[in-house]
């Protein structure tokens, strides 16, 4: 069946709601205010409810330091994720189009509100009864500010029935990711001793071994648990929290065939490793990367390298198997297994990842 759902004349601008209600919309029906939890990226509500066709006006106050919008789509998870993806190639339009792009499964979205603000959004419930989700738009916040809208006669029973739905931590002792990066060193299950794993905002996660000097693995979702570790007798292995993918990770860094030795890492602002190989000094760091891959939208890494010193050829290899991979300069080999730069290259160069699983 075919969704009719209308938007009032003079309503949006090129998809955006306009902070006062159009002519002739008269008194909304409902009136819900939608915050923000600080630091955390997400909406304090995650589940909310109207009748069919009524007329809502919602407020968006935005109680932290980033931009955030709200977008209402039609459809399901996978069209809300088709136009967050949109919504990051945008390029020099994303700011004037307030991250909203155009697609046909968007029903009503907001313009961005910028830190310590608020914005308004008038529209009509679409008649159709259903689940309808929510998103913020801006790069990198599609994956954890999310929600859903029921149109319902029954918006009691809705609500009870979404927030009975949400998933939840089950942890002893969980660890929270705010605006800033975390990271904890602490034996992990079922990953390498020499263990340090980083949370970074943004809902994803890496964990990097110090033996090796290397990347082996990100999760998204919530961090980790370390109840094992602290509660009770303690001693046991911390848990990640959230969904695991591979990074194609294949060693650290080669340079003249030596054995890369980790020196330590910085905590000031986004976490740095530190390690040498041979006479070269390396410093890593790692930050969030979202991007499409096969048209399903996806978190991943992007690694920034600083390497000084170094006298030949640098590589860094990866199984392309698991992460489609760029690189901001350098040469890939025929399969794409091998980056190989040269020494003027490597000064600073940047490897982003997208998982394939």
């Amino acid at each position: 069946m075919r969704l009719k759902f209308f938007l009032l004349t003079g309503l949006f601008t090129a998809g955006l709601a306009v902070a006062k209600p159009p002519s002739g919309f008269g008194t909304p029906d409902t009136e819900i205010i939608l915050g923000t939890k600080h630091g955390q990226m997400r909406f304090d509500q995650e589940a909310l409810a109207v009748r069919p066709g009524a007329k809502v006006k919602l407020v968006l106050k935005n109680t932290c330091e980033m931009l955030h919008n709200w977008v209402l789509v039609k459809g399901g998870v996978v069209d809300r994720d088709r136009v967050s993806g949109k919504a990051l190639q945008l390029g020099a339009q994303s700011m004037v189009k307030h991250f909203v792009p155009e697609d046909s499964a968007i029903l009503a979205s907001s313009q961005i509100a910028m830190p310590g603000k608020t914005v308004e959004v008038y529209f009509k419930a679409p008649v159709i009864e259903g689940d309808y989700p929510y998103v913020c738009t801006l790069p990198g916040h599609a994956f954890t500010m999310v929600g859903t809208l029921a149109v319902t006669s029954n918006t009691k029973a809705a609500l009870t029935r979404l927030n009975k739905a949400k998933p939840s931590v089950r942890a002893q002792w969980p660890l929270l990711v705010t605006n800033k990066p975390l990271l904890q060193r602490a034996f992990v299950q079922d990953s390498p001793a020499r263990s340090i794993s980083v949370g970074l905002p943004g809902g994803v996660n890496y964990l990097f071994d110090a033996e090796t000097c290397t990347v082996m693995y990100g999760w998204a979702g919530d961090f980790l648990d370390v109840g094992p570790d602290r509660k009770g007798r303690g001693g046991r292995h911390c848990k990640i929290l959230g969904k695991r993918f591979e990074v194609g990770s294949n060693g650290a860094l080669k340079i003249d065939g030596e054995k890369p030795v980790f020196e330590g890492y910085s905590r000031l602002g986004m976490p740095q490793m530190h390690y040498h190989v041979g006479e070269t000094r390396v410093s890593q760091t790692v930050t969030l990367h979202v991007g499409l891959v096969g048209g399903v939208l996806k978190r991943g890494l992007q690694y920034t390298f600083k390497v000084d010193n170094a006298k030949g050829k640098v590589a860094l290899n990866l199984n392309p198997a698991q992460v489609l991979a760029e690189s901001s300069t350098g040469k890939w080999n025929s399969d794409k297994t091998v980056l190989s730069l040269k020494p003027d290259e490597a000064g600073e160069f940047t490897v982003t990842l997208l998982p394939k699983n």
